[in-house]
């Protein structure tokens, strides 16, 4: 059981009848659990109010200079996932910051994309790994 790692979020109607769970591998699983880290609010999650970034915390922050936010977020992504994201090791964490156009139907919007790459070692393995991801800003979206 120890090496099983499974996909979030936990299907409870297979649960519940019974059926195995999916299967992701390690990967994947710290994909997942990277980016729950970097999506969550502090005090989102009830059992640890320091679990999260402070990605939500700057969203609006109109008055701050932007290369301090964008060290502000990029130390607290690094700091984050290396206190809970145990099977790694994290060596780096870069982050790009630009401007993305958006449209919903007719309405185009600007908005600030972050481009977010931790790198680490997988402590198990010690195979080199990477996750990327891209979110938008005000208001906070994933792509």
């Amino acid at each position: 059981m120890k090496d099983l790692f499974y996909k979030i979020p936990i299907d409870f109607k297979r649960l519940s009848s019974g059926e195995d769970l999916r299967k992701v591998t390690i990967e994947e699983s710290l994909a997942q659990y990277i980016s729950l880290i970097i999506t969550t609010i502090f005090g989102e999650y009830k059992y640890d109010d320091e679990f999260g970034t402070v990605i939500w915390e700057t969203d609006f922050n109109l008055l701050a200079n932007a290369n301090q936010l964008k060290d502000m977020i990029k130390e607290s992504v690094h700091e984050k996932v290396k206190k809970y994201e145990k099977r790694l090791i994290v060596t780096d964490v870069t982050l790009g910051v630009s401007e993305d156009t958006v449209s919903y139907e007719a309405n185009i919007r600007v908005k600030k994309r972050l481009d977010i790459v931790v790198y680490g070692v997988i402590k198990k393995t010690n195979q080199p790994y990477y996750y990327k991801s891209s979110y938008f800003l005000a208001p906070f979206s994933f792509k």
